[in-house]
């Protein structure tokens, strides 16, 4: 099976291109507290751009030290301060903050007890950042759901960055989690394939969100 990886890696950067342009321009609709997610979306474009160029000229590059500080820390860390910033109650922020706690504590524990961390990626701190952003999503749609928003969620721009999220951190995750021996357990270029359409379909439904925002908040 033929696979352009380097294509479709271009694919994806530009779509997150597309995208982050396109939230700066309307950046004036979105929530207030928008800007923490356009930092991340603009931070995680330039991880992107920069490993497609080291992939794209290098045969022996390795992302992951980029990967594992750049998105696993600082874009996981940016996405739960917007999701805080959403929150209304009181009661959900204060849930929201020991989830983020909860995300440092983990990805520092990780760090000074892991030899390897910053070398490999690290599945496991992964796995419970994933569960714990999971959370914060929870509490933003549990809000959305319980409030007059439901009757606009078409036009809710956090809406689709929690869908978006969910799509591209839940289905990415699996794919992650048996990378080291994909090899042995299925054929790389379907390996790759997955994870190209994975994020694809979560970027896409992130940029027809942005394109549906209505009103500011």
């Amino acid at each position: 099976m033929f696979w352009n990886k380097d294509l479709a890696g271009f694919i994806i950067v530009l779509l997150m291109f597309t995208l982050l342009t396109i939230m700066i321009i309307k950046r004036s609709k979105l929530e207030k507290g928008s800007n923490y997610f356009i930092l991340a979306i603009g931070l995680l474009t330039c991880i992107e751009i920069g490993s497609w160029l080291g992939n794209h000229y290098s045969k022996n590059y390795n992302s992951t030290i980029l990967y594992v500080i750049g998105v696993n820390l600082i874009g996981f860390f940016l996405f739960f301060l917007y999701f805080h910033q959403m929150l209304k109650s009181e009661k959900l922020k204060r849930i929201n903050l020991i989830l983020i706690i909860l995300f440092l504590a983990n990805y520092l524990f990780f760090a000074l007890t892991d030899s390897d961390f910053f070398k490999f990626f690290p599945f496991f701190s992964y796995f419970i950042e994933v569960v714990l952003l999971v959370g914060s999503i929870y509490l933003v749609m549990s809000q959305a759901f319980n409030s007059d928003r439901i009757l606009n969620l078409v036009g809710y721009f956090p809406f689709w960055v929690c869908i978006s999220s969910l799509i591209i951190y839940l289905g990415v995750m699996p794919l992650l989690i048996i990378s080291i021996t994909a090899e042995n357990m299925m054929n790389i270029n379907v390996f790759y394939i997955i994870m190209f359409f994975v994020n694809f379909i979560g970027y896409s439904i992130l940029l027809f969100g942005i394109i549906k925002v209505k009103n500011t908040i």
